[in-house]
């Protein structure tokens, strides 16, 4: 049986930069099945390759300021990190670092997915911008997207949000 993780990357305290914990938290809303594991690293990325072991499948949600609009969403694979890598002194240094020595160790995912959110403030401050807030709900999508592309969730036509759940249960009661 295959496994996925999605591991989010960041710091709450910091505004925008912590969209990677908010996702995580929208997702452990989701039903995901008992194959597909959500850990929140915060900015810890030292360990990152602890989440990685025994994994088919990762995706790195992280908050990254890399000259986009606020909220706006990239995917990258970790072959394109790599020739990101190569020209950007960016904030990825630290996560491309703990892939290759996940590699080393012959424990890195046969496939890993990179989402990034472009983060509109970065302070000292819990929450985050309007700019970003809607971005998180299509970073759970594009997510989702992701695994039932490769077979960690089954498809269905309707899968009704968490809020319209709320409604209907408040309607019900």
């Amino acid at each position: 049986m295959k496994n996925a993780v999605i591991v989010s990357l960041g710091n709450v305290t910091s505004g925008d930069m912590g969209a990677g914990s908010y996702v995580i938290e929208a997702l452990s809303q989701e039903n995901l099945g008992m194959n597909v594991d959500l850990a929140d690293i915060g900015s810890e990325v030292f360990n990152l390759e602890v989440h990685l072991y025994q994994q088919d499948y990762a995706i790195l949600v992280y908050a990254l300021a890399r000259g986009y609009p606020g909220g706006h969403i990239s995917q990258l694979a970790y072959q394109e990190l790599c020739h990101v890598r190569q020209g950007c002194s960016c904030g990825m240094r630290p996560v491309y670092e703990r892939l290759r020595l996940a590699e080393r160790f012959g424990i890195m995912p046969s496939e890993v997915t990179l989402v990034v959110i472009e983060p509109r403030v970065v302070c000292h401050r819990l929450g985050l911008s309007k700019e970003v807030r809607p971005a998180i709900r299509k970073a759970v999508r594009l997510i989702k997207k992701n695994l039932e592309q490769r077979g960690f969730l089954s498809s269905s036509r309707v899968t009704p949000l968490v809020r319209y759940r709320l409604e209907l249960l408040q309607m019900t009661i």
